[in-house]
């Protein structure tokens, strides 16, 4: 197995642990990156993205709920352009969200406890590519609780409500607003909805094994209504639409890249997205920690980012992030002044930290302790 790409010699262990996945069967296309302050460190690859064509530079792959921090980063510049606020009520943007959810502030979207974690209605994955028939959908759904007073992770609803914040105050859908203040801007190879010169550079999911998230339990939760189809996320009309919460593709230097400047805005109070006050102030940790979807603590902030709670996001406990299903991960880590990020095509469709990521990323880190 050849591993292609960049690795500056001190990290060459994690392209030998890399290269191993391959060898054992452990992956099949997968790509690796390490970003400080604007310089890559690491950006390795391999496998195949197809059956025929091996995974390059330019290869993306569906990172699933990953695209969670990706979009959060919009939300960021919104605030600090103060066209968001956090402390304010979700239908001062969204007239129409009133109806029965009069209480439910931004902030608790965004840190996951407004209560919509979840479809009353049963749909299927089709309805997720009708952006208006969810909307509906979520303006007429009574809440499950109170604004702020438990946590559930909204794993599908939580990017239709966000994508409708950055509809109605910027009168762009998230695509063409990501397109043009990040991925332009920033060179990122990340997107929300493919166009046709993207499909050629696009990674065909496999799953390692099967979980119980395929089981239909008699009451909808935040996962299974729709249930998960591999098949399905392959398609091009999948690919086409960009489901805000689990649709966007990217390749894993971008996504360090992306966190590289979120961590440095920190750092060096760059402000190249948001300043490092403004930033800070929604990186606090909500008032409850306990997830009632996952049933973990889960160190949700009022930045749509999770704050470290394990080596999933590194050394640092200032670090933050978000991973995907399927084993993609994403994070900052003001501390070091760095972005990481791994995605894949084989999905580990089980609910815990992958360990791929998790190896490499305790093996960075003692390198650096090292030196």
């Amino acid at each position: 197995m050849i591993i292609q790409g960049e690795c500056a010699p001190q990290f060459i262990e994690l392209k030998e642990i890399f290269k191993k996945y391959f060898e054992e069967n452990k992956e099949s296309g997968a790509n690796f990156s390490i970003v400080k302050n604007g310089k890559v460190l690491v950006n390795i690859y391999g496998g195949k993205k197809n059956h025929l064509q091996n995974w390059d530079e330019d290869t993306i792959v569906n990172t699933f709920s990953l695209s969670k921090g990706i979009y959060a980063g919009c939300i960021a510049k919104l605030i600090q352009e103060k066209i968001i606020d956090i402390e304010k009520k979700v239908s001062f943007y969204w007239p129409e969200f009133k109806k029965n959810k009069e209480n439910i502030k931004v902030k608790h979207i965004l840190s996951h406890q407004a209560g919509l974690y979840r479809f009353k209605v049963k749909i299927n994955n089709e309805d997720l590519l009708n952006f208006d028939k969810i909307i509906k959908i979520l303006e007429n759904q009574d809440p499950d609780h109170p604004p702020g007073v438990k946590t559930f992770y909204h794993a599908k609803t939580h990017g239709f409500l966000v994508e409708n914040l950055i509809r109605k105050t910027m009168q762009l859908n998230l695509k063409d607003y990501f397109s043009k203040n990040f991925s332009k801007k920033f060179n990122l190879n990340f997107k929300f909805g493919l166009e046709n010169i993207d499909f050629k550079n696009v990674a065909n999911l496999e799953e390692i094994n099967v979980t119980d998230l395929k089981r239909v339990d008699q009451e909808y939760n935040a996962f299974n209504n729709p249930v998960h189809q591999i098949d399905f996320y392959n398609s091009r009309i999948w690919r086409e639409t960009g489901v805000p919460s689990m649709g966007g593709h990217g390749s894993a230097l971008s996504i360090a890249k992306f966190y590289d400047i979120l961590a440095n805005d920190i750092k060096y109070d760059n402000n190249k997205i948001i300043s490092k006050n403004n930033f800070l102030n929604i990186l606090k940790i909500s008032n409850i920690k306990n997830d009632g979807s996952l049933g973990l603590p889960i160190k949700w902030t009022y930045s749509g980012y999770i704050m470290r709670g394990g080596w999933l996001f590194g050394k640092n406990n200032e670090s933050f992030g978000h991973n995907g299903w399927g084993g993609s991960v994403g994070f900052a880590d003001p501390v070091e002044g760095i972005g990481i990020s791994y995605v894949t095509k084989k999905i580990n469709s089980s609910m815990s930290a992958d360990k791929r990521v998790v190896n490499l990323i305790k093996k960075f880190y003692e390198i650096l302790d090292n030196n």
